[in-house]
């Protein structure tokens, strides 16, 4: 059994200490430094991804971090060997030199975990109870996404995770979307109730909702690709070229969109009130003034814009109540798929499935706003009542 899972002592409060419903971003080694820059306010941190299997430049980049540029925000380091057609099966043993690295670094250890296939209880069973061993890790649980979907996988899950105790970092594949099925929506708030710490990584904007449901962290992807986990490709299969567009984060759709997309749309849509911009970056301007930035400008524009509106949002649906942060969150996932209408934007699934995993408030459900860490309660305690795994 894991220890020290309260954060009062011991390794796990040492270095989790400040994962409490924290907005991290999930990059690559090479973007580490602009997203430090955008990362650096409270509530924020990073997830930074090994480039092409390069954990030295990795670790050597998180010692750059810590030592010299000194962030002090929350960082997680991920080997990502579960990645691509080579990725490694859940069996795989964890290196030990990656574990010892973080630890001497100081950062929470995020263990370096194969692919966790279809069935292969065998291989959860295995990540966890190595984990455990360690003593002071996050086991990375990067799974098939029947692991949320079926409900007797669902069980298995839930059950292994709560008897082991460690705290979980999931990553859940999908060609597009983490969360395309709709019941891998329900599927993660129940292990959100399972009584130990859940991170999710590798995941798009509507994972915000899970930060409203308690969860530890969440870690939103800087690009396209590190929103998701792509499944194995057939052996023919060729990625698409070409220079990737810069997209930014349209607040009220709870969307990125790409630049071009934004500007044809403005045109067609002038006076609709979801192009102006309150954050930090926009000042209260229209995003048309991205579009316009000189091209060495933009895309570094359009991600402090990203970042903020991020930000800002997680600080607006982390409030003491999980019960109304979850409202909110209803709430805005209903208004932003009336705003996609609106403007002639495809509907995105991922909106409903939100709006159909919570329940809609009544007068009678109505909480009174309580603190979530009232009676004592730790960081990673959670104010509602878990949910059932049936």
């Amino acid at each position: 059994m894991a220890r020290d899972l309260d954060g009062r002592s011991g390794g796990f409060g040492r270095r989790f200490g400040d994962l409490d419903r924290s907005l991290l971003l999930h990059c690559r080694t090479s973007q580490v430094t602009q997203a430090a820059e955008t990362a650096g306010r409270a509530g924020g941190g990073l997830v930074v991804t090994a480039d092409r299997g390069n954990l030295r430049g990795c670790l050597g980049r998180a010692r750059h971090l810590r030592e010299v540029d000194h962030y002090r925000r929350p960082v997680l380091l991920d080997a990502a060997r579960y990645v691509g057609d080579a990725r490694l099966p859940a069996a795989a043993p964890f290196d030990q030199r990656w574990i010892d690295c973080q630890r001497d670094l100081g950062l929470p250890v995020l263990t370096d975990s194969g692919y966790l296939a279809r069935d292969d209880t065998a291989g959860l069973a295995g990540i966890l109870e190595r984990a455990a061993r360690l003593g002071d890790a996050i086991a990375l649980l990067p799974m098939h996404p029947s692991w949320l979907a079926d409900r007797i996988a669902r069980q298995t899950l839930i059950r292994y995770v709560a008897a082991v105790g460690v705290p979980v970092a999931v990553v859940v594949e999908e060609s597009a979307n983490p969360f395309t099925p709709a019941s891998t929506v329900p599927g993660l708030l129940q292990l959100l109730g399972c009584g130990v710490p859940v991170l999710v990584l590798r995941a798009d904007l509507p994972a915000l909702g899970m930060l409203c449901s308690g969860a530890t962290a969440v870690a939103i992807g800087t690009e396209p690709a590190l929103r998701r986990l792509d499944p194995r490709r057939p052996a023919r299969y060729r990625p698409p070229t070409g220079v990737p567009r810069p997209s930014v984060l349209v607040r009220q759709c709870l969307s990125y969109a790409p630049l071009a997309e934004i500007e044809t749309t403005m045109r067609r849509y002038p006076d609709n009130g979801m192009w102006d911009c309150g954050c930090a970056t926009c000042a209260g301007r229209g995003l048309g003034w991205l579009v316009d930035r000189p091209d060495g400008e933009r895309g570094r524009t359009a991600f402090r814009h990203s970042v903020d509106v991020l930000l800002d949002l997680r600080a607006e649906l982390t409030g003491p109540s999980v019960q109304l942060n979850e409202w909110s969150w209803r709430a805005r996932c209903a208004a932003a798929a009336s705003r996609r209408r609106e403007v002639g934007w495809d509907l995105l699934p991922m909106l409903d499935h939100w709006q159909e995993a919570i329940a809609p408030p009544t007068t009678s459900r109505m909480p009174a706003p309580t603190s979530r860490r009232a009676g004592g309660s730790s960081r990673f305690s959670r104010a509602t009542t878990p949910r059932s795994a049936a």
